[in-house]
């Protein structure tokens, strides 16, 4: 029998990983590559022998480790798992995902649990940022069981609050990395386009909805559908990160996770795709559809909910243009419901500073075990030292 490795199946918030320890997997980033694309079954669009889930909501893969930099309680290796392109993306964090890297930490003893809420201040090693999760726990273990709703996951769990404040310039180092909230740039195969980019928890461009020709209201498949649209996407997102540093990243091909692109409008009713109920107007201040990592996003993505949040924040902004509110929780529309977040922005010497900017998630613990893999990986040894990411600088 082949060697088996130790995994954890945790959901958080819309999106569902394998958790892995550092000391499981290879040290090498190639071959740790390869370790994922065997333990997801992937490339294969029903990843029917691995753990993939078929879709890029449950094709994620997270390493944990102990941490590596002060003031931090754990480091957070994430790794979008290409389903048909045999490819590993470590270029962006995933924010859903947060919620049970904190509930994980806890569970397995990275950190003491503190009665009520425990924070966990996690070092997310593909952005170089810390991001504070808090979760609650009663009688020394993670309480998942609550009140607590949100669209995209059936049921209800407990609040886990992740504050995103300290992200700004996750990738690029600016919060505003072409140095205004809009910009005019010229697109090969689509013309002149206005964005806004924004770098805060992730990369995101914000493109109106009537500048794509859409109604922002359509369905994942739609858009996915729509091979001119995805086209005219992919071009802005590959012209945004040339001109964002990101070019080298960009050109090397795959189902690239970043820049994200969110087409935003004013709020209108649409329909959820998922359930087929009325979501109301009323009920948001701005609607959005992502697009990334080669599809459009059933749900928003943590991330990028709170740079959506800071976003609508910045004068001048598109999303500020957009957004139907001045001030409290920002409720944003997406294709499966509403998300909310709690943002705010100040300014310092003319440029915004992020003060706040947290959202809430749920999580759970699915199942543990071992996985089987197909063919061989260089695992690590004791004597072999710890991944270059998770060596203390």
């Amino acid at each position: 029998m082949k060697p088996a490795t130790p995994f954890v199946l945790m959901r958080g918030g819309t999106s569902k990983g394998v958790f892995f320890r550092e000391e499981d997997v290879p040290p090498d980033r190639a071959e740790l590559s390869a370790f994922l694309l065997d333990v997801f079954g992937s490339p294969d669009r029903r990843q029917i022998d691995g753990l993939g889930g078929a879709d890029k909501l449950t094709s994620k893969a997270v390493v944990i480790g102990r941490p590596v930099v002060p003031n931090t309680d754990i480091s957070y290796l994430y790794g979008h798992v290409g389903i048909v392109v045999a490819d590993v993306d470590f270029n962006a964090n995933c924010g859903n995902l947060l919620a049970a890297v904190g509930a994980y930490a806890i569970e397995e003893g990275y950190v003491e649990p503190a009665e009520g809420v425990t924070q966990v201040r996690i070092h997310n090693l593909n952005t170089n940022k810390v991001i504070i999760a808090e979760v609650p726990v009663k009688n020394g273990e993670v309480v998942t069981e609550g009140g607590f709703a949100i669209a995209g996951v059936p049921g209800t769990g407990a609040p886990i609050a992740l504050d995103f404040s300290r992200t700004a310039g996750a990738k690029t180092g600016h919060l505003l990395p072409l140095g205004s909230p809009k910009t005019m740039i010229d697109v090969q195969g689509a013309g002149q386009v206005e964005v806004s980019v924004v770098d805060l928890a992730n990369l995101a461009i914000y493109v109106h909805a009537d500048a794509l020709g859409m109604t922002g209201t359509e369905g994942p498949a739609d858009i996915d559908a729509d091979k001119d649209l995805v086209s005219r996407i992919n071009a802005i997102r590959g012209a945004v990160a040339h001109k964002v540093g990101l070019g080298s990243y960009w050109d090397r091909g795959g189902e690239q996770a970043t820049p994200k692109l969110v087409v935003v409008r004013k709020p209108i009713d649409y329909r959820n795709f998922a359930t087929g109920d009325i979501v109301k107007a009323s009920g948001m201040d701005i609607v959005c559809r992502l697009y990334s990592s080669g599809s459009t996003s059933k749900a928003l993505a943590a991330t990028v909910t709170a740079c959506t949040g800071g976003a609508v924040r910045i004068p001048g902004t598109i999303p500020y243009e957009v957004a139907a509110t001045s001030s409290g929780v920002i409720r944003i529309g997406h294709p499966s419901g509403v998300i909310e977040v709690e943002a705010s922005i100040a300014r310092d010497e003319e440029m915004p500073v992020v003060t706040a900017c947290k959202i809430f998630r749920t999580a759970r613990r699915i199942a543990e075990g071992k996985v089987y893999l197909k063919h061989q990986h260089s695992l690590p040894t004791r004597s072999a030292g710890r991944p270059k990411e998770f060596a203390a600088a």
